[in-house]
């Protein structure tokens, strides 16, 4: 019966340890993949930032270049105006100084005929009088002063004309300046909407990617996460496996008929650690101690083995199992064997506790998700194998939990 024992403890150790091995290597695997994925996405982003980088300080280029171009045809509309309202004036004082002239000329016409026409007759017929002598020399006295009037005006006309033909020569270049900086504004307006467009997808490109990133460096933590707790898993399956088979060597080597009460076997015992702080809930509400932690004694061999975890009787099946502390899952899967669904969650003060022998998980417990206390984790059918660490230690689960 006891050979019996022996093999079967050594073969489900063994299984699990090849389970565990397997999972640890399936996810290095995954890990390495992870890895060169995560060294690709980040080599597309780093081109993918150079060139938003560098459509960015075009588009800023082009920005300043629009802003100047508008500053420009502003002025240059302002002094088109000025230019504009110049020309007017010179063309009205132009129109008013013909119509001057046109005056002028009429009056001086009206003038002649009236009162000179008979004199100048009478001097054509070589029959001068006194008074046609005094008209005579009125007459050249008023054409004198009138063709000097006349003079002047036309002189004021010729200055305004070349006025305003320097206002239209001005007119024209500045019309023509608008006109090109017009053409050059859509120029740079057409290349600033293709620059936009293209940091648009980019901005997009790079969005995707970030997400795709984001997405492989979580996957890739936490695939590091669980390889650390399958190795922590495997390092306590292998400790247990050890103390186990010790234990039973020398329970096997001694004489079956020997005082069991007498004999002192040694225990390979854990790291051991206390907890001082305020108690906590009880993972399985309503359930009862069955195993505590620590030595206890095989109650068919009656060999000394130290138990790191305690075991809960569930009140029925498919108790609901909560968590203990607020904290994050960074361990939650099958690990098949007698430990069944295993959730292990980190808490505050390097304080992790493992809840083992779960028959289901609750929907949304996975690697990465913060618990609340009294979060439910899942379900058992009959037994609860609830274990503490502090610092990777062991200690005493009932010194945390109130049952």
């Amino acid at each position: 019966m006891k050979t019996l024992f022996l093999i079967a403890l050594f073969y489900s150790t063994s299984l699990f340890g090849i389970s565990i091995d397997g999972q640890i290597k399936q996810n290095q695997k995954k890990l390495g993949a992870k890895k060169i994925e995560y060294q690709k996405m980040d080599s597309e982003l780093s081109t993918v930032a150079k060139k938003i980088m560098s459509a960015k300080t075009e588009q800023n280029l082009l920005n300043n270049k629009l802003s100047s171009l508008e500053i420009t045809i502003k002025n240059s509309e302002a002094e088109y105006k000025q230019l504009k309202e110049n020309e007017e004036k010179v063309s009205k004082d132009l129109t008013l100084l013909g119509q001057d002239i046109e005056l002028k000329k009429n009056k001086f016409v009206a003038l002649v005929a009236e009162k000179f026409s008979m004199a100048l007759a009478l001097e054509e017929l070589n029959q001068p009088t006194s008074e046609s002598v005094v008209l005579q020399e009125i007459y050249g006295i008023y054409a004198k002063k009138n063709d000097q009037e006349l003079a002047e005006l036309s002189k004021e006309i010729e200055h305004l004309e070349g006025k305003k033909s320097t206002l239209n020569v001005q007119q024209n270049n500045i019309k023509s300046a608008i006109t090109q900086y017009v053409v050059e504004r859509q120029e740079y307006q057409v290349k600033k909407d293709a620059k936009d467009k293209i940091l648009a997808s980019l901005a997009r490109d790079e969005a995707i990617y970030k997400k795709r990133f984001d997405s492989i460096n979580s996957s890739r933590k936490s695939l590091e996460r669980k390889l650390a707790q399958l190795n922590i898993i495997k390092r306590d399956a292998i400790e247990s496996a050890k103390a186990k088979k010790i234990e039973a060597q020398n329970q096997a080597n001694a004489t079956i008929i020997a005082s069991r009460k007498d004999t002192k076997l040694r225990v390979s015992r854990p790291q051991i650690t206390t907890y001082n702080g305020n108690k906590t809930i009880s993972p399985l509400e309503g359930s009862r101690l069955i195993k505590k932690f620590g030595t206890y004694i095989d109650p068919i061999y009656k060999f000394k083995i130290f138990n790191k975890s305690i075991t809960l009787k569930a009140p029925y099946a498919g108790a609901k199992v909560q968590n203990v502390l607020s904290g994050k899952v960074v361990f939650a899967e099958n690990s098949g064997g007698m430990l069944g669904k295993v959730v292990i969650i980190e808490h505050n003060n390097n304080i992790h506790t493992i809840y083992a022998q779960l028959s289901r998980l609750a929907p949304g417990v996975h690697v990465g998700k913060h618990l609340t206390g009294g979060s439910v984790i899942g379900k058992v059918e009959s037994s609860l194998m609830f274990e503490v660490t502090k610092n990777n230690k062991h200690m005493d689960p009932l010194n945390l939990i109130s049952l």
